[in-house]
């Protein structure tokens, strides 16, 4: 679908990491020297930086339905989600809802409220995936908010959150989405979550230290940062900035200092990519490839974690191996074959640079293991 020549680092590599991150691009790293140039301009180069960082929000706007001024640039998710704890400022006795298909940095926050009276909730996956219905058995008139992955670090099941906001809106709970493995892979929408947190470096093709927190004003208003910084309010040199200020009325409001710049120009860049090239043709091509992983491996003897069903999954593959970070560093070491591996599991993430030719590689490379 893309050339593996517009990477850097596919020459020798069999690449099937994109889970935890994709390999730089060669427009990425020219999008930051273009940074570092704009830099010599001083006054001229802040200039440049705006125009850029403006053609980035409107590029995830198109990436989630939304708005450009919906999206908060942040360093990474877990600020991302930090952020959210703080303004929802919790009381005693109310809760929140997790389950154990999350990423640490969407439990973690959560967890440090416990101490205040905060009931967390945790949900147990069935077969590697947690539905709607489990979620929704334990919401209650003090639930505040489910967290979620739309897609599973652990199992690469990809969670119907569409039906699952449809049915928190009868509630006063809150849908915070972490898209984090799906952003670029699959199509995200907005519309259909209160809250969306994103980090740069995995499906979205960029570099670290950016992270995206969009807001969909239709129930989040009145959520204030528990925070604030320059970025976020609307007037730098208000005559009363030392008495009072006023926070943007949107996202913008959760942003504090300057943000990664280099990031910001790398993500321009990427989103640009991603958008010209049609998620929805993305998702096609890595579901056809995910298909094909998954019959390789059952064919292999593996035990496949992921969903099977095209709608329930995305680009991670994960299957079962208790021996897995030993084995991903001896594929790595061996046969220069990347995939993430540990916790009883391999994953293996296919992108819109990934072919059967990576596919093929991986069950003969495992066939020796």
């Amino acid at each position: 679908m893309l050339s593996k020549h517009n990477f850097h680092g596919l020459d020798n590599s069999t690449w099937l990491y994109n889970g935890a991150e994709t390999p730089p691009l060669v427009g990425a790293v020219e999008a930051v020297n273009a940074y570092m140039r704009n830099r010599e301009g001083g006054p001229k180069g802040r200039e440049m930086n705006s125009e850029v960082e403006q053609s980035l929000r409107e590029n995830a706007a198109r990436l989630i339905n939304g708005r450009a001024q919906d999206i908060a640039l942040v360093s990474n998710a877990s600020e991302a989600i930090t952020l959210i704890v703080q303004a929802l400022r919790l009381q005693a006795g109310d809760n929140v809802i997790i389950n154990t298909l999350e990423f640490p940095s969407g439990v973690l926050p959560w967890l440090l409220l416990k101490e205040h009276g905060v009931e967390v909730r945790l949900v147990e996956h069935t077969d590697w995936q947690v539905t709607v219905d489990d979620m929704m058995a334990v919401v209650d008139e003090r639930t505040k908010l489910v967290m979620a992955s739309h897609v599973s670090f652990v199992s690469g099941a990809r969670l119907d959150y569409q039906e699952l906001y449809r049915r928190l809106l009868q509630t006063n709970a809150l849908l915070l989405l972490d898209v984090t493995q799906s952003l670029g892979a699959v199509p995200v929408d907005l519309q259909a979550a209160d809250i969306i947190v994103c980090s740069s470096y995995k499906w979205l093709m960029s570099i670290h230290g950016l992270g995206l927190l969009a807001l969909n004003p239709a129930r989040t208003e009145g959520l204030l940062p528990g925070s604030a910084g320059w970025r976020g309010v609307t007037d730098l040199f208000y005559p009363e900035r030392f008495s009072t200020f006023e926070y943007y009325p949107d996202a913008r409001r959760f942003e504090l200092g300057y943000p990664n710049y280099a990031a910001i120009y790398t993500m321009e860049y990427s989103t640009g990519l991603l958008l010209k090239i049609g998620v929805e043709q993305i998702e096609r091509h890595i579901l056809q490839l995910g298909g094909y992983m998954i019959q390789r491996l059952q064919e292999s003897g593996y035990t496949v974690m992921t969903p099977i069903e095209e709608g329930s999954r995305a680009g991670n593959i994960s299957f079962v191996c208790e021996n897995g970070e030993e084995t991903a560093n001896r594929l790595l070491q061996e046969h220069n074959v990347y995939l993430w591996g540990g916790d009883g599991r391999l994953r293996a993430s296919v992108h819109l640079f990934n072919d059967s030719n990576d596919v093929d590689s991986l069950i003969k490379v495992l066939s020796r293991s």
